[in-house]
């Protein structure tokens, strides 16, 4: 059992370091179970919470403490007959609680963690109980298709705490009731209360339970470290444990006792006549995306670096056109990049933010970092709150190989930089073989004249050499225990910068970073050595400038692609089926990267993010648009459609160069020589029209019962099935076979397998045909083993070095 060495923050009742959390995917919870398997306490410890002490009532135990707290934050909250959400449910102990104390019609469980999952579903069996692995900042839940969530002391470990509180407000029905429970450190407090009222929430209580939380640690405490002590073979201390586990001597419990953080219940309702979430003030969300810093800042007892010391010379800001994030050399400093960013050749709505690292100039104090994991997760803070607008990332030497992990950072959240400027640095899998860190200071201070760029005076001061070496050590340590992981390739374009007479790193050496990506690379040559910064600035930032005007928003793409740019050739444009939306595809996403593909669902005119738009109800109007959109895009491209799209898709291919299509997917869709046989749906009557889409499915159920929801989706709808039902193929027109990959259900009534049979006409020698288990929407059903059946096939027709992993599941 490892024991954590950062700053304890307390997830569920476990200590856990906040760098940790953000950078490592391991399941932090199997350690927690290890220990209470140990002391035989697993069965027993269903509940993660801190515990409620009554101070005038009889001492109660552990676990009728932990119950009390879930009941207290319940209150008069009626459960009965409603359906329920955890979010965070840990171990299953609250979602139980509620089950026996109450009648609900179910209660759903959802975690982060598999192991906590597998630990509820074997514990708690029940009907009405369900559990599964999901994310509170992505909610699987339908839109208003909840009475009641609840989430206790899980929040804290939420990178983006607003998403979080948005997914709430959708998920709950009107009227419904959010009750939450948490840490918050004072100046916090007032930023919670406001962002949640200004969301929507009413809140009803607000109250602070710290005293008698404080009363619950302290009552058992003794017992517990005992027991853990006695049965433990780790040669863990009694201190340890406690420190551990947050019981009183460990640093949150003394943050709480001093006042410097508070736990406080929230009773939160969602109004009966209104479904808008409000939006926040940028600021707020500013303050709020910086919350886990500040609660880490508290719980230690010392003063969190602020915005102003990570961004000395120019912070970003949340109305820029772009924030441009630049990253020193080793040893340096945010001044070496005090003149970008302030020419007339750069634009007026660009912010140039150089981030200060920690040990040196306005942060000398503080200590240098040496692991990249936690000087990522720091950077990523201080980025994050910018990241939903366009940004990029510069780094010179071994600031490249922080911006690139802060690439990967941000790539798994769908949040990539724009572009990458990189310079003077090998490529990030090359290890550094020349090591400093562990010279005496009489030999370190010879490596650093030898390779140059500290000023002679500061080498000649043997007092100032001392302070500055601190962090050049330090970052000489960060540089010789990085290796990057062989992960598949970024799509983000890079700019690669070398000089003609860099004796510190070779042009292969500079190329080598060419594996990494798969977008778009240039290269710059400059004149002079491994240390030219300074002498070029201007050449550079013009460089820079170029390179990053065509991905700056607002552009006409970013509306056809909500979730992902297709920054690359051989991405897979992804087009919904009829009264769908680009959101439709949003959980292909994940598979398709880790299968080195990348998505890129298109959001059509008055649907989605796009709704205020009005539909385009021609085809030919459509058609002549995407193709002005495709031809902006690296080729080739794959197209693919489901039911309307699949339509699309067809007629599109039609209209572009060969060359620039890889492959054409069309799923559930009749050919487009077979005409839509009447009553055309677009042209009946409400009733009708619902009972249709009832027998077809595909339509959530929160939507077929609410009549303001149906009256804003049904006119989209109809445009859709015009679209569809109106296509007639001219044969007048030449139509050329096409490399097809065709999907059906094997159940779906709509295209039954005769009629998807005669797509085959349409495809050439390079044509795949599949048939997968399920109705309409089985494409849904099948996400892994399709996406690794398109990645077969696309490799198979490029003759290229994508060679798949083994499919998942059989789906011919």
């Amino acid at each position: 059992m490892r024991l954590p060495d950062q700053v304890p923050i307390r997830c569920a009742g476990l200590q856990l370091s906040r760098r940790r959390a953000m950078t490592e995917s391991d399941d932090v919870y199997r350690e927690l179970g290890a220990v209470l398997e140990q002391a035989g306490l697993a069965e027993h410890a269903l509940f993660l919470n801190w515990g409620y002490q009554d101070l005038a009532a009889s001492p109660l135990n552990a676990s009728e403490s932990q119950r009390q707290l879930v009941l207290q934050l319940v209150g008069d909250t009626r459960i009965n007959g409603r359906q329920v959400l955890d979010v965070g449910c840990g171990r299953g102990g609250a979602a139980a609680l509620l089950l026996e104390t109450f009648t609900p019609v179910s209660i759903t469980g959802i975690d982060l963690s598999p192991g906590n999952i597998a630990f509820c579903r074997q514990r708690h069996p029940h009907p009405r109980l369900r559990f599964r692995v999901a994310d509170a900042c992505q909610l699987p839940q339908a839109d208003a298709s909840v009475d009641v969530v609840l989430n206790i002391e899980s929040s804290g470990a939420y990178e983006q705490i607003t998403h979080f509180w948005r997914e709430t407000w959708r998920v709950l029905k009107p009227g419904g009731d959010f009750l939450y429970a948490d840490l918050f450190t004072a100046e916090s407090l007032n930023d919670v209360f406001h962002a949640l009222t200004t969301l929507g929430f009413e809140m009803s209580v607000q109250r602070s339970i710290s005293r008698e939380v404080l009363a619950a640690r302290r009552q058992n405490s003794d017992r517990l470290v005992q027991r853990l002590v006695a049965t433990q073979h780790n040669g863990l201390s009694d201190q340890q444990l406690r420190d551990y586990f947050a019981l009183p001597g460990s640093a949150v419990f003394n943050a709480m006792e001093s006042g410097r953080v508070e736990y406080y219940i929230l009773r939160l309702h969602k109004p009966l006549h209104t479904t808008t979430v409000n939006t926040l003030p940028k600021e707020l969300e500013v303050r709020l995306m910086q919350r886990a810093a500040r609660l880490a800042a508290a719980v230690e007892g010392r003063s969190e670096a602020t915005s102003a010391d990570y961004f000395p010379l120019q912070a970003p800001s949340a109305d820029a056109e772009i924030n441009v994030f630049a990253l020193p050399y080793a040893g340096g400093g945010a001044s070496i990049y005090r003149e970008w960013g302030r020419d007339a050749h750069w634009p007026s709505h660009w912010r140039f933010c150089a981030l200060q690292l920690p040990g040196r100039e306005n942060r000398i104090d503080e200590a240098g970092c040496s692991d990249m994991h936690e000087l990522v997760a720091s950077l990523a803070e201080q980025i994050a709150p910018y990241a939903d607008r366009p940004w990029a990332l510069v780094g010179c030497s071994l600031g490249c190989k922080v911006a690139y992990e802060l690439a990967r950072w941000f790539a798994t959240r769908q949040q990539s930089p724009r572009l990458l400027f990189l310079m003077a640095c090998p490529a990030p899998h090359i290890p550094i073989t020349h090591r400093l860190s562990q010279l005496d200071e009489r030999r370190f201070a010879a490596e650093v004249e030898r390779l140059g760029g500290t000023p002679k005076a500061v080498m000649r001061d043997e007092e100032m050499m001392r302070t500055v070496g601190k962090a050049l050590r330090a970052d000489c340590a960060l540089a010789e225990n990085y290796v990057a992981t062989d992960l598949p390739p970024l799509p983000i374009p890079i700019v690669l910068v070398q000089a003609e007479d860099d004796a510190l790193v070779s042009t292969e050496q500079i190329a080598a970073w060419r594996q990494h990506f798969s977008a778009p690379v240039s290269m710059m040559t400059v004149q002079g050595g491994h240390f030219f910064l300074r002498q070029h600035r201007v050449a550079l930032e013009l460089r820079l400038v170029n390179a990053l005007s065509p991905w700056i928003e607002p552009t006409e793409k970013q509306k056809w692609f909500p979730f992902a740019l297709p920054q690359k050739a051989h991405s897979v444009i992804c087009f919904h089926h009829a009264g769908g939306s680009a959101a439709s595809w949003r959980e292909w996403l994940e598979p398709a990267r880790q299968a080195g593909l990348l998505f890129c669902p298109i959001e059509l005119p008055g649907h989605g993010t796009r709704f205020a738009e009005s539909c385009i109800g021609q085809l030919d109007k459509l058609l002549d648009e995407l193709s002005a959109l495709i031809a902006q895009v690296p080729h080739p491209v794959t197209l693919m459609g489901h039911s309307l799209g699949a339509l699309i898709v067809f007629a599109l291919a039609q209209r572009l160069p060969t060359e620039w299509i890889d492959g054409v997917i069309v799923s559930a869709r009749r050919p487009p020589q077979q005409a839509t046989s009447l009553p055309w749906r677009h042209e009946m009557s409400d009733e009708a029209l619902m009972a249709e889409l009832g027998s077809l499915g595909g339509t959530p159920a929160s939507v077929m019962a609410q009549p303001e929801l149906l009256s804003l989706f049904l006119p989209v709808l109809r445009a859709d099935f015009s679209l569809t039902e109106r296509y007639v193929l001219d044969g007048c027109v030449p139509h050329r076979t096409l490399p097809l990959m065709i999907l059906g259900g094997e159940s779906d009534k709509e295209v039954p397998i005769n009629k998807l049979e005669a797509w085959r006409q349409w495809g050439n020698e390079k044509s795949e045909y599949h048939l997968l288990q399920g109705d309409h929407f089985f494409l849904h059903q099948h996400k892994m083993a399709v996406v690794a059946r398109i990645k077969n096939w696309l490799a198979e027709m490029q003759g290229s070095s994508l060679k798949s992993r083994p499919e998942v599941e059989k789906i011919n």
